[in-house]
């Protein structure tokens, strides 16, 4: 590890902080705020590690012209900003976060779910006008509900086992049942089954070209009527207009999003934190969305991730994917 050199780019102060205290000893450590560019290229022509988040360029004509780099740790789940097939054929080892933090974003769906049920909201903003009365708030009860998980990877896994705990029936969807679920009372369902039997349907699965839209007109039709809908996964796998149809015509009775279909200029939760990242497009989409102002429907601000420890999970897989690469033992390898 002697003499090896680490760059970061579009690192703030408190990430700095992070880093140094980790990695300090290890490698020679040269922090930027800024993005790596076509024009600031210089600095990190000596690098044997780039770190860096989205917005910085690591296309096939960057790492062309840094002859030393030796591996990528880039701080997102995503690597579209990142020539990968050049890399592997130059021997650069790209590395990335996989997951920010599962159980954060189960939390937050539980939170949806809970808050929905008992009328948190509406009980909240009645009590802060001074209208100490309860007609018009009553909730219901979850156990004994039937909860339909849609994806029961490491977030539907974790919602699974939170909702069985508050008395519910589970059952679920997933292409690749989890065994250890179905020990605890879990049961796999096709997805008609699903919809047939849930009263209330959270999805946990990735976008991609087969799940775009998963949640439909059609799909609505074969839900019970009065459902509830959770989505803190992605706002494209529900056509929000089939959602807002669906509503109106008493199939879904509540919904608790923190995702929205017009959210597409999105690709990784971090970039809110970006200065880089244009937010004013972003939020005139989702300000005029008619979800937003439908009082059955709870809309929070993609903050599903948004925890402390979410935060710093990002920067301490990070941390563990330089040592890796430091150690020429690499892990959370997306190239090779």
């Amino acid at each position: 590890m002697e003499g090896k050199k680490v760059c970061f780019f579009e690192v703030e102060k408190w990430e700095q902080e992070i880093f140094s205290h980790y990695l300090s000893g290890k490698a020679e450590l040269t922090f930027y705020q800024h993005r790596l560019t076509q024009n600031n290229l210089d600095e990190a022509k000596d690098a044997d590690i780039i770190t860096s988040f989205i917005y910085s360029d690591l296309s096939d004509k960057t790492l062309d012209q840094l002859k030393g780099l030796k591996g990528i740790a880039t701080m997102s789940v995503g690597t579209d900003h990142i020539g990968l097939n050049e890399a592997e054929n130059k021997n650069i080892t790209v590395c990335n976060v996989p997951a920010y933090g599962p159980n954060t974003v189960a939390e937050h769906t539980i939170a949806l779910l809970l808050a929905l049920s008992r009328k948190i909201v509406p009980s909240v903003e009645r009590t802060r006008e001074g209208i100490y009365e309860y007609q018009g708030l009553t909730g219901w009860d979850l156990a004994g509900k039937t909860i339909g998980i849609i994806g029961t990877g490491k977030i539907g896994t974790l919602v699974a086992k939170a909702t069985l705990g508050l008395s519910m029936r589970v059952v679920a969807y997933d292409p690749h049942p989890n065994p250890e679920l179905e020990k605890l009372g879990v049961e796999y369902v096709s997805m008609p089954q699903l919809f047939h039997l849930s009263d209330v349907i959270t999805l946990h699965v990735p976008l991609a070209d087969g799940t775009r839209h998963l949640i439909g007109k059609e799909q609505f039709e074969q839900m019970k009527k009065g459902v509830v809908i959770l989505n803190t996964a992605r706002g494209a796998l529900i056509d929000a207009q089939a959602l807002i149809d669906a509503l109106n015509i008493g199939i879904v009775a509540q919904a608790g999003i923190d995702v929205l279909d017009d959210e597409g200029l999105l690709k990784e939760e971090k970039q809110f934190f970006s200065s880089y990242f244009d937010k004013t497009d972003f939020q005139t989409a989702l300000a005029n969305h008619a979800l937003m102002r439908d009082e059955r429907v709870l809309v929070t601000p993609h903050n599903a991730f948004n925890s402390k420890e979410s935060l710093r999970n990002i920067i301490h897989t990070t941390v563990d994917n330089i040592i890796g690469l430091l150690d020429n033992d690499p892990i959370n390898v997306v190239n090779k």
